[in-house]
């Protein structure tokens, strides 16, 4: 729930693109073939009418009963991409990350430094605009 949570506020991927394959009605807008769309992921994972009032919070337990409970439309959950556009290394990542964390955080405590500031830029990946320092404690 956490690394979900976590992925929703913070996606590897900023945006995804997308072509219209035929002429289509979006909301009352017509979009025309051919037209390329893009998705910004972050803003997406963020809008309180699909996640909730609290969609700006980091919050896991919403994901307690899955993506599907997460929010009104579990397509608005898209870390990877979606459908046969899907990231092909998605399960691999997970899988990784899953092994790395339980790893280090089995060996070490970290807390932020006082001085960070929390401002994520969306550049070619999302990444904290004034760096981050991060304090590093070894368990004996």
């Amino acid at each position: 729930m956490v690394i979900q949570e976590t992925l929703r506020l913070y996606p590897p991927a900023v945006f995804v693109l997308r072509e219209v394959l035929q002429d289509i009605r979006f909301g009352g807008v017509v979009i025309p073939k051919g037209t390329s769309i893009q998705i910004p992921i972050s803003t997406l994972h963020q809008m309180t009418d699909i996640w909730g009032p609290d969609a700006h919070e980091f919050n896991p337990q919403r994901f307690a009963t899955g993506i599907t409970g997460a929010c009104k439309h579990p397509q608005a959950y898209m870390p990877f991409g979606i459908g046969v556009r899907t990231c092909v290394g998605q399960h691999f990542a997970m899988t990784e990350l899953k092994v790395v964390l339980s790893l280090i955080l089995s060996k070490f405590s970290f807390s932020l430094s006082p001085s960070y500031r929390h401002s994520p830029v969306s550049r070619m990946v999302l990444e904290p605009e004034h760096g981050m320092t991060l304090y590093v404690k070894r368990h004996y």
